[in-house]
């Protein structure tokens, strides 16, 4: 995929707005940082949201995020 966007604000959305990402991404219900591991590295609490019918319903995960 060719995005015409600058990598640093995709990073900024990606990584520095991570909690935000369930307004935009429908497949994800919530995301927390648990806790941050240094300036690159971090501990997230994802939710996903519920499929159509739920016929799978919402899951957590527990994440190591590194950039």
């Amino acid at each position: 995929v060719m995005l015409e966007q600058k990598t640093d604000y995709l990073y900024e959305e990606l990584v520095d707005n991570m909690e935000q990402m369930g307004e935009w991404n429908p497949n994800v219900k919530q995301v927390k940082i648990l806790q941050k591991i240094g300036q690159d590295t971090m501990i997230t609490h994802e939710v996903s949201a519920e499929t159509p019918g739920n016929v799978v319903g919402p899951r957590d995960f527990v994440s190591v995020r590194c950039a």
